[in-house]
């Protein structure tokens, strides 16, 4: 009893010492749904794998879980903890909570997960390395859905993952876990029910759900998210507004939920489709599905009269297609019509009004920003006068307020400091302070628009005053990846890549060819059937970059067979045993690494372009495994016994958990991946030595090499690799600074020009940009990567780069 009163009194002191060095959390600003009783808590929490149970820890009046990640002692991608919690957040925004840790930097990410039924809801976020706590947002719209979830409505369990980012310790504490936004007038409705229904749909409703919630909060409007499958009469009682961003296939109790509450008196918002039982109750026609007759045929928004007070008179859109939207005399009328590309009516509506509801033809797509976002408020604001008013104040309350900079003095003294007396920046931050006294006065005086114009003017201004104020570094390898092989959406490739050329960059990466198609003329891969009308993507590239003196490295997706091969060839490497077969026995649509056919066409395939093509460069992607689930195919066993000289039993079970195997299995797969990286090099130097070899690869060298077999430190050692861009897709910077520093160190003589994530993080932000590329040029890496190269990163963030940050000489 001694000897346990004395374990114990050591336990508390441990306690106690911790919890002096922990900061007092924040008090929560939200409803909190769960708290951390100290009797209870680690029972609750159930550890998964090789994590350590939680502790409750007392920092002055609040109570905080901790949380450690052993990443020295255990060998485990994650360390998660899993806590059964019913949960009602099908009326709310998402969850809320702080979170603070002494040092981060061995968690290279974290995962919240939302079980339903037999489903997940996924919210990734980082744990910032600034001291101190931070508050973490997870809205719903930017859940990645896995399985087939079964409502917001319907959550049991919460699942926390940490995953490893070094062989090093850390610890998490967890505060305020709470739920935001259940008292938002405007509700977002996603379609999840097409998860079921139309699977294929999923991507497109996820997307345009997530712009329009950004869009929302760039307004500064309070809003939910409610799931189709959640949609209830009760869950939208208090609600005044909703919208529909895409919700195709509207099963039909929910079109009668809506329908009721807009009889009640509610108003709706819809893009795109409007179910046909909803037609009448909103007195909105329904018409043809429509494809432009040309390209440029829906380029533009155009206002008809003063329907939708504030909206912009032309707002940018290349639209693919319409569903008409058709006015019903006494009922409804066209507020905006379509133009073509050099502004001609198209004679089909935009946007149609009546008094319950307002309808674009198309989804609202994330080009020329700032129109967009003035025609939501002006939709909004014809049914919620005080988002006005509400949005004016956000607007005037954003102005300086970005990048390292929380309010206007602050950002007004530091550009002024970094433009070191360039009268253009002193000149402009002048024009903003006028600006945003003119935008109060207005705000004042009732006139919101006028306000509203006058404070987004001032922001914009602002925000120009500090990129001019960033000084360019001559010499840096400057590159774009760019995910379509069409290039950017509504340019050609000579636009896009003097867009680039412009604006001081150096070089772009456009995905040509996958594990399975080509986008020019293959002799060793499937051509895309969109060749024969739209030509060589490879040729007419590279012709724009031969013009404009931009170095072109064409970028080649490896293995992966999922999104963009034809199903004939899918089908048959599937019949010859030449996809990826998981742990668990399902197919992964993958070519398997190990198969000696599958390794001659990745080799033959970046060949065959460096050798037709006068490139600079070819460049390789996914070049790796999907994870440590695969593969376990027949054939993977046949070769790893081969190689290893003996027969494995127990398999696949022994190559994962048998001491024995794991390290040779682990690799055995690294041999698979590094053989096709040798061959290419080593093929494409005998045939086009002046042609260079590079990867985008994962950012944690130590952990991949095992998870997904990618050993690009041992690339670079053997000189098979001209630069490698790890993919640090990371909004913390301070994190990105660490990742960087080691990348550096592990890449050795062969540069290093990190991957920086711009179009990942919600909100594009260049100020961010801008602080990464600092970053690089911290660590004299010689340049950067940026992912990825579309319509708003070619119209918006582009130019604002060229200002400053990339200005050419």
């Amino acid at each position: 009893m001694k000897a346990l009163a004395c374990t114990y009194a050591i336990a508390l002191h441990a306690v106690l010492a911790t919890a002096a060095q922990i900061p007092p959390p924040p008090k929560p600003d939200c409803p909190l749904f769960h708290t951390f009783n100290p009797a209870t808590e680690r029972a609750a929490w159930k550890p998964m794998e090789l994590s350590p149970p939680v502790s409750v820890v007392a920092v002055g009046d609040a109570r905080v879980l901790e949380m450690h990640c052993p990443f020295d002692t255990a060998k485990i991608e994650r360390a998660s903890w899993d806590l059964a919690v019913p949960l009602d957040m099908a009326a709310c925004q998402g969850i809320r909570f702080s979170v603070y840790s002494p040092d981060p930097a061995p968690i290279s990410s974290c995962t919240a997960y939302l079980k339903s039924g037999g489903g997940w809801y996924a919210l990734g976020f980082s744990v910032p390395s600034e001291g101190g706590w931070h508050t973490i947002t997870l809205d719903k719209d930017a859940a990645r859905i896995e399985d087939k979830p079964a409502g917001w409505g319907r959550i049991d369990t919460l699942r926390l993952s940490a995953w490893r980012g070094k062989d090093a310790p850390a610890t998490l504490y967890l505060a305020n876990l709470g739920l935001l936004g259940a008292d938002a007038p405007i509700v977002l409705v996603r379609a999840e029910s097409a998860a079921k229904t139309s699977p294929s749909e999923v991507k497109g409703i996820e997307m345009f759900c997530q712009a329009m919630a950004k869009t929302l909060e760039s307004l500064g409007l309070p809003y939910c998210t409610i799931s189709d499958l959640d949609l209830t009469a009760q869950r939208l009682q208090n609600k005044s507004l909703l919208i529909l961003p895409h919700n195709p296939g509207m099963p039909d109790d929910v079109a009668d939920h809506i329908a009721a509450f807009l009889k009640r008196g509610g108003k709706l918002i819809c893009f795109y489709s409007l179910p046909s039982k909803l037609r009448d109750v909103v007195g909105i026609g329904g018409g043809r599905h429509v494809k432009p007759s040309s390209p440029d045929q829906f380029a533009a928004i155009g206002a008809s009269g003063d329907v939708l007070r504030g909206a912009p008179p032309i707002v940018k859109q290349r639209s693919w297609n319409i569903s008409e939207a058709l006015p019903v005399e006494g009922k409804s009328r066209a507020a905006a019509e379509w133009l073509d590309a050099q502004g001609r009516s198209t004679g089909q509506a935009a946007v149609v009004v009546s008094d319950n509801c307002i309808r674009m033809t198309h989804v609202m797509l994330e080009d020329d920003a700032t129109n967009k976002r003035a025609l939501l408020l002006a939709m909004i604001g014809h049914f919620l006068p005080n988002a006005w008013r509400d949005s004016v104040e956000h607007r005037l309350a954003q102005i300086g307020r970005f990048g390292p900079y929380k309010t206007f003095d602050e950002a007004k003294t530091q550009t002024l400091s970094l433009a070191a007396g360039d009268q253009r920046v002193r000149d402009a931050v002048e024009q903003v302070s006028r600006l945003r006294d003119d935008a109060a006065q207005l705000s004042s005086q009732g006139k919101h628009t006028e306000a509203l114009a006058a404070a987004d003017k001032a922001c914009r201004i602002m925000l120009q005053a500090y990129v001019a104020a960033q000084k360019p570094l001559a010499g840096e390898h400057r590159a774009f990846w760019c995910h379509s092989a069409f290039g950017v959406d509504g340019m050609t490739w000579d636009q896009a890549i003097k867009t680039l050329a412009d604006n001081g960059f150096t070089a772009i990466l456009p995905n040509m060819l996958w594990g399975g198609v080509a986008y020019y003329d293959s002799k060793v891969l499937p051509v895309a059937p969109e060749i024969q009308s739209k030509g060589d993507q490879i040729a007419q590239c590279l012709a724009a970059c031969k013009k404009h003196g931009i170095q072109c490295h064409v970028w080649k997706v490896n293995y992966n067979a999922r999104h963009h091969s034809p199903k004939a060839f899918v089908d048959e490497m599937t019949r010859q045993g030449r996809t990826q077969v998981r742990f668990d026995g399902k197919p992964e649509q993958w070519l398997c690494p190990s198969h000696p056919e599958n390794q001659k066409l990745e080799i033959d395939s970046m060949v065959e372009v460096a050798t037709k093509y006068d490139v600079d460069g070819i460049h390789f992607d996914y070049i790796r495994y999907p994870g440590n689930h695969t593969c376990f195919c027949d054939g993977c066993r046949e070769r790893f016994e081969k190689a290893i000289g003996e027969k494995v039993d127990g398999w696949p079970n022994a190559v994962r958990r048998d001491t024995k195997y794991q390290e040779r299995w682990n690799d055995f797969r690294r041999q698979q991946i590094t053989a096709v990286v040798a061959g290419v090099a080593q093929a494409v130097r005998k045939a086009k030595p002046n042609v260079k070899i590079s990867a985008a690869v994962f950012n944690n060298w130590p952990t991949h090499r095992d998870t997904v077999a990618q050993d690009w430190k041992l690339w670079c050692e053997k000189g098979y690799l001209d630069f490698v861009c790890p993919m640090d897709y990371t909004r913390d910077s301070r994190h990105f600074d660490k990742m960087v520093g080691l990348q550096v160190q592990w890449a050795g003589k062969v540069p290093c020009y990190p991957g920086i994530g711009l179009s990942v993080w919600r909100d594009g932000d260049i100020c961010r940009l801008i602080e990464q590329i600092d970053i690089t040029r911290k660590h004299k890496t010689g340049g950067f990567t940026v992912f990825n190269y579309g319509a708003t990163e070619a119209n918006e963030i582009l130019p604002l780069c060229g200002m400053g940050i990339t200005r050419k000489p």
